[in-house]
């Protein structure tokens, strides 16, 4: 039988996640987790006094994706995004686009004037997406030191010093605000 195009056409509505979508959240768009995980999940937004927005496509009755929007708790104008999934057979149907649209309007109507989503730079596929979408890559610089790690890296340093140059303790020079926290 040759292919053939039938023109099925279905509705898609995006609401507020209800908690009787868990079991579909589960089926469709996390079989990775357990019920129970979903479930609780579920529940903690849906208690989270209006901390986290989370909207669900659904589609002939069933949640088929779903994204959460919660508030910046540093800054009201700022609201994250995140938990977009939607099940692979609707995923070439706009599914995802519709449910970032309404996230815009959520957000927007929680006084938020930016949203914004964290996400590994190994994700270019997902980063992609989301500039597809308008958002922008902003500068960010995180540092990070392993406490544990740190306690034998002076262990050995310590053991490591030579002062034959009479150079201890001094600094090279890096510049203005790095300088100065150096100095302090």
């Amino acid at each position: 039988m040759a292919n053939q195009d039938f023109g099925l056409a279905g509705a898609l509505k995006v609401r507020p996640a209800e908690e009787s979508d868990a079991a579909h959240l589960h089926t469709f768009c996390f079989p990775e987790k357990t019920k129970i995980q979903v479930t609780q999940e579920l529940q903690a937004d849906l208690e989270s006094d209006g901390q986290t927005t989370r909207l669900v496509a659904e589609s002939s009755g069933y949640p088929i994706g779903q994204i959460t929007v919660s508030k910046n708790s540093g800054d009201p104008e700022v609201a994250q995004v995140g938990n977009l999934a939607v099940s692979g057979p609707f995923r070439q149907l706009g599914v995802a686009d519709n449910l970032i649209e309404a996230a815009q309007v959520a957000a927007a109507e929680n006084g938020a004037k930016t949203l914004e989503i964290e996400l590994p730079s190994s994700e270019t596929n997902v980063i992609q997406r989301y500039k597809d979408w308008g958002f922008v890559e902003k500068p960010l610089v995180i540092l990070q030191k392993m406490l544990d790690a740190a306690e034998e890296e002076e262990e050995v340093e310590e053991e490591e010093v030579d002062d034959t140059n009479g150079d201890e303790g001094q600094v090279a020079e890096t510049g203005g605000e790095q300088q100065e926290l150096l100095n302090a």
